[in-house]
């Protein structure tokens, strides 16, 4: 899989595969070997080098805390349109939300006509073996849904819409 991460305006073009018990990650040039548990909290060893990491995501940004410093990524499928132009997976102006990558609905958190706050976890997808929770990106009543658990998604597809308050 090709992802594109972008940090501080650069965008970096990195190629993961499954590799052993782990992944190969190919970031400008450079391969390195990823083993160990990848999740929310991240015990892994990157070539052979021991390494504790917090990750969040939220739509198609991801936030890493690392030795106390924390860092924002972007991340897109290196197949997908430019999502930065929606703000990510999310289109506040319409109240949709996009999937910024491929991956599998693990799990739908809400209802058609369920109230909703922004930053509500909505739908949770895995993707290279995280499983990411998607929030609403704005207050209002959720319209429609376009998934169900078990269903595979395509980066920019639409997962839900939600209806701001008010409208």
């Amino acid at each position: 899989m090709k992802i594109i991460v972008e940090r501080d305006g650069r965008e970096r073009l990195i190629a993961i595969e499954p590799h052993g018990q782990g992944y190969a990650a190919v970031l400008e040039g450079r391969t390195v070997r990823i083993e160990g548990h990848v999740g929310v909290e991240m015990r892994v060893r990157i070539d052979d080098r021991p390494l504790e990491a917090t990750v969040q995501r939220d739509g198609a940004d991801i936030r890493v805390e690392l030795h106390g410093r924390v860092y924002r990524f972007r991340t897109r499928d290196a197949r997908a349109p430019k999502l930065g132009r929606r703000g990510g997976g999310a289109d506040q102006s319409r109240g949709e939300l996009h999937a910024p990558m491929p991956g599998l609905v693990v799990e739908v958190l809400a209802q058609v006509g369920d109230e909703v706050d922004a930053g509500s976890p909505l739908i949770v997808v895995e993707a290279m073996k995280m499983q990411n929770a998607f929030v609403a990106p704005l207050s209002g009543r959720i319209t429609r849904i376009e998934v169900k658990p078990g269903m595979p998604v395509e980066s920019g597809q639409l997962l839900l819409a939600v209806a701001p308050d008010g409208d």
